[in-house]
């Protein structure tokens, strides 16, 4: 137990301490959703969900680049759905702005080679962590997380994705009641180390019906999601309407290279849609493409993939 007094003081040492930009947590990076969001808040459950080849994974992976390469800030990404190489090439890719294909093959333009020579330190240099077991029960990555903390100081964990991991015993029988009980025992390592778990998940296949013209996610979307919602701090959806061959939206605006990431629960703020820019070849999003730091301007003629094909 603590005193109201220790509380207040905190919490009066925060309010002190609170950026100009008004952010309640760390930058994701991306103006837009930090205004939704706040940013990323220690202790808390971020789920992002999307529907496979919605590139939620290279979201997560640009949120990655924007908290460790551009920031510093110690982050732990777990994958049991990827090897180490496919997680670096997504990264690198992304952070120099060099075609994800080209990185698989070795078939590089001679721009994105001088690219990889002069940005690869930057990555290297900088305090990103991968695990990338192929079988991960709970309490594997409850103990990860601890040992992550405690020697690198991680202060953001990835996991992609939920529906790939286990408990040990207790729910053979019922996978729903299983993915619940998963669901709390990462809220609680949230909390329990300050940090922020941003959690992938699968989502089923409602919005893919004819029923729902634009294709749209919502919560109830969320495979087996159960507690996921109740669980979750923030739940927001990668969602391309390109994708679907929605090429305007209602209002006439382009939507082609256009990702929507639909905050629809937020405990500490806002809810919305921020709209990014997004360049499948080079696993990309980001706003202003002038703006964009990543970059050495807009690369014409990249090899896009066609639309609607997964990665």
């Amino acid at each position: 137990m603590k005193e109201i007094k220790d509380t207040i003081y905190n919490s009066v040492k925060r309010i002190q301490e609170a950026t100009p930009d008004h952010l309640i947590g760390l930058s994701t990076g991306f103006e837009s959703l930090d205004g939704i969001l706040g940013g990323l808040v220690e202790g808390t459950l971020v789920t992002i969900g999307g529907r496979t080849g919605m590139g939620k994974t290279a979201f997560a992976f640009n949120l990655l680049r924007n908290l460790a390469i551009e920031k510093n800030i110690p982050s732990l990404y777990i994958s049991l759905e990827s090897t180490e190489q496919l997680c670096t090439n997504i990264l690198i890719a992304c952070t120099l702005n060099i075609k994800y294909r080209g990185l698989l093959s070795g078939q590089l333009v001679a721009e994105e080679w001088e690219k990889l020579d002069k940005g690869l330190p930057r990555i290297v240099n900088a305090p990103v962590y991968l695990d990338t077991k192929s079988t991960y029960t709970i309490d594997d990555i409850c103990k990860t997380v601890e040992e992550a903390v405690q020697e690198y100081q991680v202060k953001v964990v990835f996991i992609d994705y939920l529906q790939l991991i286990f408990a040990k015993t207790g729910f053979t029988e019922n996978r729903y009641l299983e993915l619940n009980y998963i669901t709390r025992k990462l809220k609680a390592l949230a909390k329990e180390f300050n940090i922020t778990i941003v959690l992938l998940s699968q989502l089923n296949r409602n919005a893919e019906g004819e029923k729902r013209l634009d294709h749209r996610p919502v919560l109830t979307d969320l495979r087996d999601s159960g507690t996921i919602c109740d669980d979750s701090d923030v739940v927001c959806f990668v969602h391309r309407p390109e994708y679907y061959h929605i090429y305007q939206d209602e209002k006439g605006n382009d939507m082609r290279n256009v990702a929507l990431i639909i905050v629809d629960k937020n405990r500490l703020g806002y809810t919305g849609d921020a709209v990014l820019n997004v360049d499948m070849a080079s696993r990309r999003f980001f706003e202003n493409p002038l703006d964009d730091n990543m970059m050495d301007g807009l690369t014409s003629g990249l090899d896009m993939p066609s639309v609607g094909q997964p990665f």
